[in-house]
């Protein structure tokens, strides 16, 4: 049931051209506000091999940071609800495009996380990492839809 609040958030792509064409994307008030340029990834465009060019993304890599940085802000929170203040916490994002016989797919997303957080064991740390993991909004979109990995260790 909801509470009868929520927010919004606008990003608007525009593509111009086929399959090797030229996109932006535009978010409403932060830094994409000059717009992000975009590409196919590689293996959409039928050359695995081929690196992505560094100044520009495509919607995988934007999910990938967009999870991963929703992870790392709920473990910030889960760590603060427990007295404790990280250092630091650096969570790399990965994400797995498959090719199969039906199309395209978002097989699965890993999260690598470390963290200095003075005060806490590991164990202990893998516990929230795993509460973090659960509870935040990016993976309660993606639960269901494909695997969410996790390694989590502190520095």
């Amino acid at each position: 049931m909801s509470s009868g609040k929520s927010l919004k958030y606008l990003a608007n792509s525009v593509w111009k051209g086929g399959l090797n064409g030229t996109g932006i994307t535009i978010s409403g008030g932060n830094v994409f506000k000059k717009g992000l340029p975009l590409e196919v990834p590689a293996l959409a465009r039928g050359v695995p091999d081929l690196k992505q060019d560094e100044n520009k993304t495509n919607p995988e890599e934007l999910v990938a940071a967009a999870h991963s940085a929703c992870f790392t802000m709920t473990l910030s929170a889960i760590l603060g609800a427990h007295k404790l203040s990280p250092k630091e916490i650096d969570t790399k994002g990965t994400l797995t495009l498959e090719k199969r016989p039906d199309g395209f797919k978002v097989s699965s997303i890993h999260l690598t996380c470390s963290g200095n957080v003075p005060g806490i064991d590991e164990n202990k740390f893998k516990e929230y990492a795993n509460m973090a993991k659960k509870n935040c909004p990016m993976s309660k979109l993606f639960n269901n839809n494909c695997d969410i990995s996790l390694d989590a260790k502190l520095v």
